[in-house]
């Protein structure tokens, strides 16, 4: 199974202001998915975002980065407006239920329980294999989204080892991905993709073409992962 890459134009848990200059300016055509967060998002840049994406063939990732009740309300009412294709958020069942159906952006909520912020995994490994369990066998849930390197109390293989063991749906791994060994860890643990925002996007001011060229290497890493896996 190939594994997915995620672009994430976001730094710091926010989305970065000149997004859309920055997918403009990106060349990379085997690129699939790009992602952004709510929170602090311009709604008129979003559409313009997730308009030129998809334009382009590809799809789009939206990250509810408010967690409060309201905050996920108004980010599934964001989701559904700008017609994203999946979304990612706290578990809610409410909000299965709402992306539940044809035509619907999917759901793809966090599994295992998350707090902090920036978000932290606090999940022992048996906890979140019950959730992804439990949550894979869901109505209105597509898929999963794992932080195993947001926490410091469990090995982040063992995470994914124990996800991919008990999920019955595809997951993604999210938070604190920056290398080629942690890339190769992922495709052998058989997950369906990952998520990188500042560590791609760090050089972009100085060198407005340091996007394309950290992408392009990501890509080729996670063709060789895939095909080691």
């Amino acid at each position: 199974m190939a594994l997915n890459f995620v672009l994430m134009l976001t730094e710091k848990d926010r989305t970065i202001p000149d997004a859309v200059d920055v997918y403009e300016k990106l060349s990379v055509d085997e690129l699939r998915i790009i992602a952004f967060k709510d929170v602090d998002t311009d709604p008129h840049m979003a559409r313009d975002l997730t308009e030129a994406a998809h334009a382009d063939g590809r799809s789009v990732l939206l990250e509810l980065a408010d967690t409060s009740e309201a905050g996920q309300e108004r980010g599934c009412q964001l989701a559904l407006d700008l017609g994203v294709d999946r979304v990612v958020g706290t578990w809610r069942p409410s909000a299965a239920e709402a992306f539940a159906g044809s035509g619907k952006p999917e759901y793809w909520p966090f599994v295992g329980s998350m707090s902090g912020n920036p978000l932290v995994l606090d999940s022992s490994p048996d906890e979140l294999a019950a959730e992804a369990e439990r949550l894979s066998a869901t109505h209105g849930v597509a898929g999963l989204v794992l932080m195993p390197y947001r926490q410091n109390s469990y090995d982040p293989v063992l995470l994914m080892e124990r996800t991919a063991a008990a999920a019955t749906v595809p997951f993604l791994i999210a938070g604190g991905v920056r290398d080629a060994a942690q890339i190769t860890d992922i495709a052998a643990a058989g997950a369906w993709g990952f998520t990188m925002g500042g560590a791609a996007l760090a050089d972009r001011h100085d060198d407005p073409v340091s996007v394309t060229k950290r992408v392009s290497e990501i890509m080729r890493i996670s063709r060789q992962a895939s095909d080691a896996s």
